[in-house]
């Protein structure tokens, strides 16, 4: 009888070891919303990018424009300080001859 009651003594009850885990409602609605608010914000994180990415390749876009425009440009500044072409331009815009040169125009109809 004495190997019983040792035996009783030294197991723990099972029945106070073994708990039933209960569902906590409201920690279940507080990380519905937590979650729900996670995926909303990276949602619009993700949207956000995108709409950065396009800008971001739109601006690019337009300064390699740019950047053809100004060599363009600066290609016709080179060309315009040249004394060949200030004369070619004094003679086709302004009708200036040089000294000893005569014009001679169409005649109008």
């Amino acid at each position: 009888m004495k190997k019983i009651q040792k035996m009783n003594k030294s197991r723990p009850n099972i029945s106070s070891q073994k708990k039933k885990p209960k569902f906590n409602f409201a920690a279940f609605i507080l990380f519905a919303f937590v979650a729900t608010v996670l995926v909303t914000s990276g949602w619009q994180l993700y949207q956000l990018q995108h709409q950065v990415n396009g800008k971001i390749a739109q601006i690019e876009g337009e300064k390699q424009e740019l950047l053809k425009e100004k060599s363009g440009l600066e290609s016709e500044i080179v060309r315009l300080n040249t004394p060949s072409y200030v004369e070619q331009l004094a003679r086709e815009q302004l009708g200036l001859v040089r000294k000893g040169e005569i014009m001679i125009s169409p005649k109008e109809q």
